[in-house]
């Protein structure tokens, strides 16, 4: 009889903690991105109601900087070909 109650308790224990309310980090779980992206919006009134016409223009200063790093990179293929150093841990191997 005992252990029936023991059981019970544990049962009613268990779905208890089930449907305690969140902690801070369980309240705000997957919040992260959504605050992300509304940091990085430049316009956050497109968030809520996004244009459907075509994007038309940049900013001529970033898309220079993009296609200047993207010509440094294509320009060092031998950067990219080199192998993979090991790195050892201390005691592994070496002299």
């Amino acid at each position: 009889m005992t252990i029936k109650i023991v059981a019970a308790l544990a049962v009613v224990g268990g779905l208890a903690a089930c449907t305690s309310t969140p902690s801070a980090t369980e309240a705000d779980f997957g919040l992260s991105v959504d605050s992300l992206i509304k940091a990085q919006t430049a316009s956050p009134v497109t968030l809520s109601n996004p244009s459907t016409a075509a994007v038309t223009g940049v900013d001529p200063d970033y898309a220079g900087n993009v296609v200047e790093e993207m010509r440094k990179s294509a320009t060092k293929p031998a950067e990219v070909k080199k192998p993979i150093e090991m790195i050892l841990m201390g005691g592994q191997g070496g002299g």
